[in-house]
This record gives structure tokens, sequence and C-alpha cells, in this order.
């Protein structure tokens, strides 16, 4: 259930950033679920465990980079995928407007700027991700207005079962891909071997569609930005 009387609150919501900050960084490490890719984007923000950084901090960064325009909210509501996706494609991203408890770091019922801030915001400092994630939303937009069911359904398995969700391999082993795994305990169960799926050349038929009120108990294996890449065109061609 959404809470309307969350609200920013820098004296409470820097308290929570430095243990929140601090207990994923730790769970993230024990598992060796860090990947090069976020910790490369994650050092071009200049983001510590002191203090949740402002969205003027973050844009000041990012112009130096892919260029993002980070929007502060008075929200703490999901914003709907054609809504996010047509924000994407100007380069533009919401940040909600507080700070999760530690009593939360597993799951949170709402979003949170800790999610937004360490686990959307890194990946958009790379080019090759911005640039997947912005064939993603000019995709998602054309499949919607033209009431693609199909399609949309394929897409919102690559928004939610890879984007959200994924692993990746790199040279040093399996690493967290996927941005929630990076702001939740779901990392946990991502990392058990029982879980994982490798994903192959071509999209699988989901019958359960992401839900973002649990753990998913599944997590693909990828290869590659490439990889998410040749999905996305896949359904692009089709269209």
């Amino acid at each position: 259930m959404y809470k309307s009387y969350r609200k920013l609150n820098p004296k409470i919501d820097n308290k929570n950033w430095q243990i929140l900050f601090n207990t994923q960084f730790q769970n993230m490490q024990k598992l060796g679920a860090v990947s090069t890719l976020w910790i490369n984007q994650f050092s071009k923000l200049g983001i510590d465990n002191s203090r949740r950084p402002s969205v003027r901090e973050l844009n000041g960064a990012s112009k130096k980079y892919t260029g993002y325009r980070f929007i502060q909210t008075q929200k703490n509501v999901i914003t709907p995928p054609i809504d996010w996706y047509k924000m994407i494609v100007r380069y533009e991203m919401p940040v909600t407007n507080f700070v999760r408890k530690p009593s939360e770091l597993d799951y949170c019922d709402e979003p949170d700027s800790f999610h937004d801030i360490m686990t959307h915001i890194p990946f958009l400092m790379n080019k090759e991700y911005s640039d997947m994630y912005q064939l993603l939303a000019r995709t998602y937009i054309e499949a919607f207005n033209r009431q693609d069911q199909k399609a949309l359904e394929k897409l919102d398995f690559i928004g939610g079962y890879i984007i959200e969700l994924a692993l990746i391999r790199e040279k040093t082993g399996l690493k967290a891909f996927g941005v929630t795994l990076y702001s939740s305990g779901e990392v946990k169960e991502a990392f058990k071997k029982e879980n994982q799926i490798v994903l192959g050349n071509n999209l699988p038929i989901e019958k359960k569609s992401y839900d973002r009120s649990s753990f998913q108990g599944k997590y693909y294996i990828i290869d590659s930005i490439t990889q998410i890449v040749k999905f996305i065109m896949q359904v692009k061609k089709k269209l």
C-alpha cells in the first residue's frame, strides 16, 4: 500500500541512505556480485555513503557523459511504462521523493530514490547501455501506438526480467546486471544457482509477467548488452 505521508526529509533520508548503502554493498561484495559495468559508471557520479545526492548534483555529473536530466518528483508511485519510456526518449528520468527505511532493504512496496539513484542512474551514464535503453523506449512507444500486445509482452519481459533482474557474464564471473539487484535483498535470491536460467538466442515465453510486488524466483543470465539489442530488434522488425 502506498504511504502518502512519505516525503523528502534530508535528516532522515541521509541516515537511512548511509545504512542502506553500507549494508547493500556488504551484501553484494560477499556474493561477488558487483559488475565492472556498474562500478565504472557509479564512480562517475561522485556518490558515497554519507548522504543522498541531490538531482542537481546528479545532473551536473550526467552532463559529462550521456546527458540525462533527472527530475525530482513529489510522487512515490510507479510510473506507467508508457510514461516512463516517453521520458527516457527525452533523456529524462523521474527520481522519487523518499529513501526507504533500512528495514525495507529486502523489499519496499513503493519506488524510492535509493533504487533510482543507486541503480538506474549509474547504468544510464554508459553510452552503450543508454543507446540500448533508448532503442527499447522507442520500440515500446511504437508497439504501444500500434496496440501490438504480443510485442508489448516481449518488451515488458525485457524491461522486467532483463533490465530489472538479469545477471551478466563478465571475465571475472557472473555479476548483477538488473537494476533491482543493486538496491534490494533480492540479489541473494538471484545468486542461488537453482534460480538461474541461461537466456538463449530468443526471448522465452514467460507465463508469469514481471511482478513488482514480490521476488521473482527466476533470474536470467545474459552475455552482453549487444544480446539485449538483438532481442529488441527481433521485436522491432515485426512491428
